[in-house]
């Protein structure tokens, strides 16, 4: 078959795929914008744009190997790509000067760019279904990626986790191809997809058991000694190319290793060894097991087993190789003393890949199915796969415009309060929430509308809030003149769920003694509040939502004289190293 006619019977796919691209990255880049220019994911404020743009000052190396780099430079080379209006070289002093006023662009190139990578994986689904199987196939693994809704909300998020999709997809593929024609190109291909997965995600290093077991499969059948120089050849074909990978998308790891190892190792032994404050009584399996049933969806999960089944009955080796990640990955994760829900999206490629060959499959056993009306079933089986997913994308996108219940109370309190208030805010907001504004919208410099005071640290060394809470701090606020208390379902969820009693008597008194000035609520008036969760409570999967944000409420002691400006800690006080400033 000559090119132009392959590229002919293409075309209506790649017009079907292109719309569904379309669709996808419209679900996404809707309202991008929001709760900005405050950051409120902990980790998107933190973890990657920012050190993006301090890289602007001339230093390459990040300086933070909890992750790996992959994403920060792309987002490098992306904000100088906008900002240079397409050539990426020059002046760039704006943009750090830029990020300290008003972040709102930056970080709407940072959410662009996460949602583009989710777009290539989307591509990157479709071609390896299309070639291992054939392009109806294709078309539904990658709907069921498109519009699964962790892999939509977290392209609305700058956070590194959707860059690991389109190199999973085609690492998978190059170890289907590698165990079938067993070629050196498929090992050398396999190892590169491998090393930039890994560059965005380290878990999604554990994408190389693939290859791996595909470099051992000729073994199964002889062990003589040039099966077994082969192997090795392989092997190393396949584990060479990943460290080089790897090396290019984050070089630093290997040039600053000391810091590399320290925080890798503080990494391992927080997510192993600490369970997350408010995460003590929930189980692993479960959790993961949950997020797949609202992440990717219950029938979209139904048709990934499916698809293992029938594989497993018609091609053994595609079923190994296609399962054991997604796997091995989940059982890895549940075995950790934190879970997230975003954890486990680098193993979505695969359940998509094997949910989009079981519905196709599905489709052809329908008996005695008219040819012409084969299409027309293929497409409503597939849209019943996405529909759950896809309607909870677009209820999410249309929450994301509204205002968030953070930004709603910040502006209550500039509007009834006089600055430099001394008032206790709970640990839900970044620091850029405490600063005070000019009319233009700028931040004052060194001046804050509100005096930060986290009571992170009373007589305990304890990096969670709601371990130190107790009554009796209470009893603290009134003495200093912290008169207003601002709660956020955020954390007193964490108490709730972490049935500490100190801290839920600390609430108790904090309403007996009170009384409630503000409150905001993000569901709609019908919906009750929902129950605190570390994924469903910030990615607005709930049909109760009707803004972003937390439920937030705001007290005033009584029998307490407010009072304003910085409060100093002597050397001596019972609040020395409080938080308090």
């Amino acid at each position: 078959m000559t090119r132009r006619r392959r590229l002919r019977e293409e075309a209506p796919y790649l017009a079907l795929l292109a719309l569904m691209l379309a669709v996808g990255l419209y679900l996404r880049i809707k309202n991008n914008d929001y709760g900005l220019p405050f950051v409120f994911y902990a980790d998107e404020g933190s973890h990657f744009t920012n050190r993006a743009v301090e890289m602007f000052g001339g230093d390459p190396n990040p300086g933070y190997f909890q992750n790996p780099s992959a994403f920060t430079y792309l987002v490098h080379l992306a904000l100088r790509l906008y900002f240079g209006h397409g050539i990426p070289f020059g002046d760039y002093d704006h943009v750090i000067e830029l990020y300290g006023t008003n972040p709102t662009r930056i970080y709407e190139v940072g959410r662009v760019t996460a949602a583009l990578l989710c777009a290539l994986g989307v591509v990157g689904v479709y071609a390896v279904a299309a070639r291992l199987w054939d392009r109806r196939t294709g078309l539904v693994a990658a709907a069921i990626l498109c519009f699964s809704f962790l892999a939509v909300a977290y392209s609305r998020i700058a956070v590194t986790d959707t860059g690991t999709l389109l190199p999973v997809a085609l690492a998978l593929f190059c170890a289907i191809r590698l165990q079938e024609r067993r070629t050196w190109r498929w090992a050398v291909g396999a190892g590169v997809a491998a090393g930039v997965a890994i560059g965005f995600k380290y878990t999604a290093g554990l994408v190389l058991l693939a290859p791996l077991i595909a470099v051992a499969w000729p073994l199964l059948e002889r062990r003589d000694v040039a099966t077994l120089k082969r192997a090795a050849a392989h092997l190393g074909a396949v584990v060479g190319p990943t460290v080089v990978a790897f090396a290019i998308t984050t070089p630093y790891f290997f040039l600053d290793f000391s810091t590399a190892q320290r925080q890798l190792r503080a990494q391992a032994d927080m997510a192993g060894g600490l369970s997350k404050y408010g995460q003590e009584h929930e189980n692993g399996f479960l959790y993961y097991g949950d997020s797949l049933t609202w992440g990717l969806g219950w029938l979209a999960l139904i048709a990934a087993i499916a698809g293992v089944v029938l594989l497993w009955r018609r091609h053994r080796a595609r079923a190994v190789l296609l399962a054991v990640f997604p796997l091995v990955l989940f059982v890895y994760l549940a075995l950790q003393q934190r879970y997230f829900g975003r954890w486990l999206l680098p193993a979505y490629p695969a359940l998509a890949l094997l949910g989009g060959y079981a519905v196709v499959q599905a489709v052809a056993a329908i008996p005695r199915l008219p040819r012409r009306l084969a299409p027309v079933a293929l497409a409503v089986a597939t849209i019943a796969v996405v529909w759950q997913g896809l309607a909870a994308d677009t209820r999410s996108m249309a929450v994301l415009g509204h205002t968030d219940t953070r930004a709603a109370a910040r502006e209550w309190l500039v509007e009834n309060e006089r600055p430099s208030l001394r008032i206790m805010i709970e640990p839900a907001v970044p620091n850029r929430w405490f600063w005070r504004y000019t009319k233009a919208g700028r931040p004052m410099a060194r001046t804050r509308q509100f005096v930060r005071a986290l009571m992170r640290d009373i007589k305990v060394t304890r990096i969670e809030y709601g371990r130190t809470l107790r009554p009796e701090v209470i009893d603290t606020y009134r003495e200093h003149g912290f008169c207003l208390v601002l709660t956020m379902s955020l954390i007193r969820g964490r108490s709730v769920n972490a049935r500490n009693p100190d801290a839920l008597a600390y609430y108790e008194r904090l309403e007996r003694e009170s009384d409630r000035v503000f409150h905001v609520s993000p569901f709609r008036a019908d919906a009750g509040p929902q129950e605190f969760s570390f994924d469903l409570s910030y990615n607005y999967y709930s049909p109760a939502y009707e803004r972003p944000g937390p439920e937030i409420d705001i007290y005033r002691l009584r029998n307490c004289t407010q009072e304003y400006g910085t409060l100093e800690v002597g050397a001596g006080s019972s609040l020395a190293g409080a938080g308090l400033q």
